[in-house]
């Protein structure tokens, strides 16, 4: 049966609880990097994560096949809900992968990497809540915010890479397993300016 309500701000709400899940994620990754005594733990407390943002995903996607009015554009709804579940697929890849490829100890380089990616899912987070207003002048700075960490964190993926190429004494295995690790990350955080720059679309288009 097809919802008819003015506006169904459960999409703002839906939106509003993904986005939040994906900050539970970075922050779950950060701690992961931070003390990686029980890797095995941490990673399963990731994954456990993902598979809920999956769900919250899967719910947006079900309420737009049965709502006729939503309050901005259905595009605009998926788009945002598939992307914020893209970011976190990439968090989870990256824990996912330091289990897996048995890396021993975090890097310094993917510490601060996901320091980067926690702070950019943060202010995603006052994103998609300031966007129910539909207020551009609201949203600016936090889109500026995300960009920002997104550009900080490529420069560090460049620097990180060049290290691993550069520097004598590495083993090529580590090299190709710290080398996908960090682009992970950088895909994380190219997603993060993605899920801002259609907050930012759909401000322009309804403000």
């Amino acid at each position: 049966m097809l919802h008819l309500g003015p506006r169904n701000d459960v999409f703002f709400d839906l939106l509003e609880k993904e986005v939040a899940n994906l900050y539970e994620g970075a922050r779950q990754l950060l701690s992961l990097v931070n003390d990686y005594t029980d890797p095995q733990t941490q990673v399963d407390r990731l994954l456990e994560i993902e598979h809920r943002g999956d769900d919250i995903t899967r719910e947006i996607i079900e309420r737009l096949n049965k709502t006729f009015i939503t309050p901005i554009e259905r595009e605009d709804i998926s788009g945002l809900a598939f992307t914020i579940d893209d970011v976190l697929d990439m968090v989870a890849g990256v824990g996912d992968r330091m289990l897996l490829y048995e890396v021993g100890h975090p890097t310094p380089e993917v510490v601060e990497m996901c320091k980067d990616m926690e702070r950019a899912t943060g202010a995603l987070v006052k994103l998609i809540h300031e966007m129910r207003r539909l207020s551009f002048d609201s949203v600016r700075s936090l889109c500026e915010e995300v960009k920002r960490w997104e550009m900080d964190a490529d420069q560090l993926y460049r620097r990180s890479v060049a290290k691993l190429l550069n520097e004598p004494g590495y083993d090529p295995i580590y090299v190709i397993k710290w080398k996908e690790i960090y682009e992970k990350l950088e895909d994380g955080m190219d997603f993060c300016e993605d899920v801002s720059n259609l907050v930012e679309g759909v401000i322009l288009k309804n403000a």
